[in-house]
Protein backbone atom coordinates (compact mmCIF):
# COMPACT_ATOMS: atom_id res chain seq x y z
CA UNK A 1 0.00 0.00 0.00
CA UNK A 2 3.03 2.58 0.72
CA UNK A 3 5.02 1.19 -2.30
CA UNK A 4 4.72 4.55 -3.83
CA UNK A 5 6.04 6.38 -0.99
CA UNK A 6 9.99 6.45 -2.14
CA UNK A 7 12.69 8.07 -0.04
CA UNK A 8 15.31 10.27 -1.93
CA UNK A 9 18.49 10.62 -1.64
CA UNK A 10 20.13 14.59 -0.65
CA UNK A 11 23.75 16.04 -1.15
CA UNK A 12 26.20 15.29 -4.21
CA UNK A 13 27.92 12.94 -2.08
CA UNK A 14 25.07 11.27 -0.97
CA UNK A 15 25.13 12.06 2.31
CA UNK A 16 22.44 13.17 4.27
CA UNK A 17 22.25 16.28 7.14
CA UNK A 18 20.15 16.03 9.94
CA UNK A 19 18.02 18.37 9.20
CA UNK A 20 17.18 16.89 5.88
CA UNK A 21 16.62 13.54 7.37
CA UNK A 22 14.16 15.38 9.97
CA UNK A 23 12.43 16.84 6.41
CA UNK A 24 12.61 13.63 4.94
CA UNK A 25 11.08 11.58 7.56
CA UNK A 26 8.38 14.16 8.21
CA UNK A 27 7.11 14.34 4.91
CA UNK A 28 7.18 10.62 4.66
CA UNK A 29 4.64 10.33 7.94
CA UNK A 30 2.32 12.80 6.47
CA UNK A 31 2.30 10.98 3.69
CA UNK A 32 1.85 7.52 5.19
CA UNK A 33 -1.17 9.42 7.37
CA UNK A 34 -2.63 10.42 4.58
CA UNK A 35 -2.96 7.19 2.87
CA UNK A 36 -3.81 5.45 5.89
CA UNK A 37 -6.66 8.12 6.09
CA UNK A 38 -7.75 7.34 2.37
CA UNK A 39 -7.51 3.59 3.04
CA UNK A 40 -10.87 3.76 5.57
CA UNK A 41 -8.39 0.83 7.77
CA UNK A 42 -7.67 1.23 11.36
CA UNK A 43 -5.43 2.27 12.36
CA UNK A 44 -4.12 -1.10 13.50
CA UNK A 45 -4.86 -2.83 10.44
CA UNK A 46 -3.33 0.01 8.50
CA UNK A 47 -0.21 -0.54 10.42
CA UNK A 48 -0.02 -4.12 10.51
CA UNK A 49 -1.00 -4.53 7.09
CA UNK A 50 2.59 -1.72 6.13
CA UNK A 51 4.58 -3.55 9.08
CA UNK A 52 4.92 0.33 10.88
CA UNK A 53 5.91 0.74 14.17
CA UNK A 54 2.77 1.27 16.22
CA UNK A 55 4.67 3.84 18.39
CA UNK A 56 6.16 5.60 15.60
CA UNK A 57 2.98 5.76 13.83
CA UNK A 58 1.35 7.13 17.15
CA UNK A 59 3.94 9.74 17.95
CA UNK A 60 3.89 11.24 14.08
CA UNK A 61 -0.05 11.12 14.23
CA UNK A 62 0.10 13.03 16.46
CA UNK A 63 3.15 15.31 16.19
CA UNK A 64 1.36 16.08 12.63
CA UNK A 65 -2.62 15.59 12.75
CA UNK A 66 -2.64 17.32 15.93
CA UNK A 67 -0.88 20.09 14.67
CA UNK A 68 -3.69 20.63 11.59
CA UNK A 69 -7.01 19.08 13.28
CA UNK A 70 -6.87 20.93 16.91
CA UNK A 71 -9.84 18.95 18.34
CA UNK A 72 -10.80 20.08 21.55
CA UNK A 73 -13.41 18.22 23.37
CA UNK A 74 -15.18 19.02 27.25
CA UNK A 75 -15.54 16.10 29.20
CA UNK A 76 -17.50 16.71 32.68
CA UNK A 77 -15.29 15.84 35.39
CA UNK A 78 -16.26 15.42 38.75
CA UNK A 79 -14.08 16.45 41.73
CA UNK A 80 -14.60 14.60 44.57
CA UNK A 81 -12.47 15.68 47.59
CA UNK A 82 -10.09 13.73 49.43
CA UNK A 83 -11.42 11.61 52.54
CA UNK A 84 -9.98 13.51 55.57
CA UNK A 85 -5.78 12.18 56.41
CA UNK A 86 -5.65 10.49 52.84
CA UNK A 87 -2.45 10.77 51.29
CA UNK A 88 -2.15 10.77 47.25
CA UNK A 89 0.79 9.79 45.63
CA UNK A 90 -0.61 11.70 42.23
CA UNK A 91 -1.45 14.73 41.65
CA UNK A 92 -4.34 14.06 39.37
CA UNK A 93 -6.35 10.99 38.88
CA UNK A 94 -8.27 10.30 35.66
CA UNK A 95 -10.93 7.58 35.48
CA UNK A 96 -12.50 6.50 32.68
CA UNK A 97 -14.99 4.06 33.07
CA UNK A 98 -14.67 0.75 36.11
CA UNK A 99 -11.11 -0.47 34.01
CA UNK A 100 -8.83 2.24 33.60
CA UNK A 101 -7.37 5.08 35.65
CA UNK A 102 -4.75 7.33 34.61
CA UNK A 103 -2.32 9.27 37.44
CA UNK A 104 -0.38 11.98 36.66
CA UNK A 105 2.45 12.63 38.87
CA UNK A 106 4.43 15.94 39.55
CA UNK A 107 7.31 15.86 37.27
CA UNK A 108 5.43 13.67 34.68
CA UNK A 109 6.76 13.06 31.18
CA UNK A 110 4.92 15.30 28.90
CA UNK A 111 5.30 13.06 25.77
CA UNK A 112 4.44 10.17 27.46
CA UNK A 113 1.24 11.20 28.82
CA UNK A 114 0.50 12.20 25.40
CA UNK A 115 1.31 9.06 23.85
CA UNK A 116 -0.82 7.17 26.56
CA UNK A 117 -4.10 9.53 25.87
CA UNK A 118 -3.22 9.08 22.09
CA UNK A 119 -3.20 5.28 22.72
CA UNK A 120 -6.61 5.63 24.71
CA UNK A 121 -8.13 7.83 21.74
CA UNK A 122 -7.24 5.43 19.54
CA UNK A 123 -8.86 2.82 21.57
CA UNK A 124 -12.02 4.77 21.78
CA UNK A 125 -12.44 5.00 18.40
Amino acid sequence: MLGHLKTRRFGMDGEVTAPEMNEAKETYWQRTLQVWKDSGLTASEFQRQNNLSKHAFVYWKLKLIGRSEKRQTLVPVRVRPAARGAVHPCCIRLRVGQLLTVEVTAGFDEQTLGQVLAILRESAE
